[in-house]
């Protein structure tokens, strides 16, 4: 079928070209800073003075309604009754809010809880989510 086939058969049914709109692009998304050292402060204020953070990564999360990231901190507790006081927080940390600015704690667990040379060992999993 020619292309002067088709026009014509369009004008005889009443087939009407819409009008063609402009598409405008979406402005892309700032760009977010990481929450990761306000998240290490918050929870080294929680622990209190006594408290230093060993190990911290952080790597990115998404699900088909949020971004956020997935941190993975081990945190040592060095005080004299260090074994009761990490239970203590391990309590603590389960209804604690968070304050970060652009992003929400969803979730915190507390993966394990170890005594190792005096001191305590606080294996935590927390999930992060930006708050657009």
């Amino acid at each position: 079928m020619s292309l002067m086939t088709t026009i014509q058969s369009a004008r005889r049914f009443g087939i009407k070209r819409k009008e063609t709109h402009q598409i405008r692009p979406a402005r892309p998304r700032t760009q977010r800073r990481d929450c990761q050292g306000q998240l290490l402060a918050a929870l080294e204020a929680m622990a209190g003075p006594d408290s230093t953070i060993d190990d911290a990564n952080m790597s990115p999360w998404c699900s088909a309604t949020f971004v956020g990231a997935q941190h993975r901190i081990v945190l040592r507790l060095s005080c004299a009754d260090a074994a009761q006081h990490a239970v203590d927080l391990a309590a603590r940390l389960r209804d604690a809010e968070f304050t970060l600015h652009g992003h929400i704690v969803a979730d915190v667990s507390v993966d394990e809880v170890r005594d190792v040379e005096g001191a305590a060992l606080l294996r935590l999993g927390v999930l992060t989510i930006e708050d657009w």
